[in-house]
């Protein structure tokens, strides 16, 4: 798989940061993501409204670097994490085969021993460390069919039907949980979970999601935020979150302002689900 490829050529090339533990490219968006969740005023990218939109920058970021870095001429995948949870197996996917991203972690060590990922050294974590250990994964079923489920999904829409917030915080604690608390391992630490390449794949699903949400009602929910700019209130006091708000990927990729990122074919970017 292509996609797979690309994703183990960010791995074997330097890194272009000076962000702690990060020794190639691939190590540059998890490190990232890993301070971004340590901002001296609380975990900005999950616990503010910046959540989706930091993560579709993300999304763009990595995909740049697959192409302009390595080469790759497709798209991200998305992990349909509701047919998975409708099937009664969240793993039945070939996705988790040796030909693509590997299975579950052993059952000693919940280190992953199978396909191309298989045996890695991460750098960045556990949590805020950086501290060399061992690519995990130890699946959970049932978290899977709970959060995953399709009902879950319509549960959002209808509970963020008139204001961001409450879809934000839906998504956060719903679609988002599954894929994460499902795959475990790497997956459950909200840190450094970018050190698991299925972490693209259940972002990708979620911002399908967000853009789904978005375009029930485009004229009122394209370009709406709320809330403030951080988790804890700085002594200056708090700064309310608008469009305009600078997303920072500390390095790895360019800074861009929030209402570049809200529009998925608004120019900035350019892309579109096949469903």
């Amino acid at each position: 798989m292509a996609f797979v490829d690309a994703e183990l050529c960010t791995m074997a090339l330097p890194n272009k940061t000076s962000l702690p533990g990060s020794k190639s490219r691939f190590d540059d968006f998890q490190a990232a993501h890993q301070l971004a969740t340590n901002y001296t005023y609380g975990d900005i990218i999950h616990y503010t409204t910046q959540f989706l939109p930091w993560h579709r920058l993300q999304l763009h970021a990595y995909e740049s670097v697959l192409k302009n870095e390595c080469n790759y001429t497709g798209t991200i995948p998305f992990w349909d994490e509701a047919i998975d949870a409708a099937s009664g197996n969240f793993f039945q996917s070939d996705m988790w085969s040796d030909q693509y991203f590997g299975g579950n972690g052993s059952s000693v060590d919940n280190c992953v021993r199978t396909g191309p990922f298989a045996n890695r050294t991460l750098h960045i974590g556990p949590l805020l460390q950086t501290t060399d250990y061992c690519f995990a994964r130890k699946f959970n079923q049932t978290k899977g069919l709970s959060y995953g489920a399709r009902a879950n999904v319509d549960a959002c829409y209808e509970y963020g039907a008139t204001d961001f917030q409450s879809f934000h915080k839906c998504m956060a604690y719903l679609p988002h949980i599954a894929g994460h608390q499902a795959t475990a391992g790497v997956m459950t630490d909200i840190n450094s979970s970018p050190g698991d390449p299925v972490f693209y794949l259940h972002h990708n699903y979620l911002d399908r999601l967000y853009w789904q949400w978005q375009q029930i009602s485009a004229t009122d929910r394209m370009f709406v935020v709320s809330g403030n700019t951080t988790v804890t209130e700085p002594a200056t006091g708090w700064e309310k979150l608008t469009i305009d708000y600078e997303l920072d990927m500390l390095g790895a990729f360019e800074n861009v302002r929030m209402k570049e990122v809200m529009n998925i074919q608004g120019g900035y970017l350019c892309y579109a689900y096949e469903y």
